[in-house]
């Protein structure tokens, strides 16, 4: 028996649907947490300038003004940011890898149902992470291919056409059964608080890395 193309990839979307979509929130977990740890670097460097200051008054606590440098400080600001990214993507990234694919129609449904089922602000705290995060992460992926457009074939009308059709393709094909899957994991997923905890920040710095 010979299979159309179709037929091939209806046979393996079960397979990749779940991987594209765990790695489109791992993307944008990842420009998130850019932000995050550029945050953390400028507190840092304010923190460092005001001890600084300090030890600089006297002689004999001159030298510790030395102690922690710029490397020190971006190390520090990046370490956070890794924590923080891979903590997001063991609460909303991870879980989109169970995603089973049903009609559209049937998503819907199941999604509106869910959603009314809700009692809780701490069940939307995932939810809304993914549709943000995966949004993010919609961005980074049309700016990787529109740099990567630009580089090889140096037509900015070509690299912008694409950029916009990949973002609103991944907008309108991924991001929504995202949501759908985060939705649907909410309702047995354990540390709740600690997950808003996490999240809530990731939240504006994921809505930061849009451009």
């Amino acid at each position: 028996m010979h299979w159309n193309v179709s037929e091939r990839v209806g046979r393996i979307r079960w397979v990749f649907l779940p991987l594209g979509l765990a790695a489109l929130v791992a993307v944008g977990a990842h420009a998130a947490a850019d932000v995050v740890g550029d945050r953390v670097l400028w507190l840092v460097d304010r923190v460092d300038a005001f001890f600084d200051a300090i030890w600089s008054s006297w002689s004999f606590t001159a030298p510790l003004v030395e102690v922690i440098g710029l490397t020190q400080r971006t190390w520090f600001a990046r370490a956070v940011a890794l924590c923080w990214e891979l903590a997001a993507d063991a609460l909303i990234a991870v879980p989109l890898l169970g995603y089973e694919e049903r009609d559209a129609a049937r998503e819907w449904q199941l999604g509106r149902d869910m959603l009314r089922r809700i009692r809780s602000p701490l069940l939307l705290v995932r939810p809304a992470a993914t549709l943000l995060v995966g949004i993010a992460g919609a961005f980074s992926l049309a700016r990787m291919v529109q740099g990567s457009v630009q580089l090889a074939v140096h037509l900015s009308w070509l690299a912008h056409f694409l950029r916009a059709l990949i973002l609103v393709a991944v907008l309108v094909v991924l991001v929504p059964r995202a949501v759908f899957r985060s939705v649907e994991h909410e309702r047995t997923a354990p540390y709740r608080m600690a997950a808003a905890v996490v999240l809530l920040p990731l939240l504006i710095a994921a809505v930061l890395s849009w451009r």
